[in-house]
């Protein structure tokens, strides 16, 4: 007789979805039954959300910069005209030009932008900038926004749905304009060729001080200004004055 051999039969169960749902099930019953408890949980989950992303965008607004010495005197200078400190180093261009810091400060009815450059052409072309934009423009010609450049500074004033206190406008710029300006940052700072025809080189010029611009970039910012008053983003009055302001830095 031949020898019996033994066949073993393995059946797998594949597991059903009844165990999730009947959990599902129970959980959604309690939540109804005891609806209080589950509001309350659902509250503080969504209040733990709103504070995170308050926090974060606290933490976005005063991100720490390389200029933050020189905007915590702008702060406390500013202080005393009832400014107080919104946010810093919001980002990194103003009007598409690299900016060195920025200090947002904010009254009753008045908000204000302090933002520093690395040079004064760059203040300029920022200004520029910013009234090509037409949002700018027409809340300039409104009177509800202000700009103004001085020096390696520029200010961006806005009334908060009024119209800009001039005088009070005129206030923080002469505060800020007492603070001694810092000093350029090494990675920002032009390198000055000595000229053979001036052997006293760079000692006409106090350290620190803008260099000179070529006759050619007068030249390109003058024709930059006026297709600006051509396409009326500039006035007469404006034309005139930012072409001295190009002409004096001959």
């Amino acid at each position: 007789m031949g020898q019996e051999q033994t066949v073993r039969v393995v059946v797998e169960r594949k597991r059903s979805g009844c165990g999730t749902v009947f959990l599902v099930m129970i959980l959604l019953g309690l939540a109804i039954e005891y609806w209080y408890i589950s509001l309350a949980l659902l509250a503080i989950v969504i209040a733990i959300a709103v504070l995170r992303a308050a926090r974060e965008r606290e933490l976005a607004r005063h991100r720490p910069g390389p200029r933050d010495a020189w905007l915590n005197e702008v702060a406390v200078a500013l202080a005393d005209l009832g400014l107080t400190e919104t946010e810093r180093n919001t980002g990194e261009q103003l009007g598409g030009v690299p900016i060195d810091g920025d200090i947002g400060l904010q009254a009753e009815r008045l908000k204000v932008y302090v933002t520093l450059f690395s040079n004064q052409r760059r203040a300029h072309e920022a200004e520029l900038g910013l009234r090509a934009k037409p949002k700018v423009r027409d809340a300039v010609s409104r009177g509800a926004t202000a700009l103004r450049a001085a020096g390696r500074i520029l200010y961006v004033a806005n009334g908060r749905g009024g119209v800009v206190d001039e005088f009070r406008f005129d206030e923080v710029v002469r505060v800020v304009g007492q603070l001694a300006v810092p000093p350029v940052l090494p990675a920002a700072r032009p390198i000055r060729q000595s000229n053979p025809s001036h052997p006293a080189g760079s000692r006409g010029s106090a350290p620190g001080a803008p260099a000179e611009e070529r006759p050619g970039d007068v030249l390109e910012g003058l024709r930059h200004l006026g297709k600006l008053r051509d396409a009326g983003v500039l006035t007469a009055e404006e034309f005139a004055a930012k072409k001295a302001e190009l002409l004096e830095r001959m």
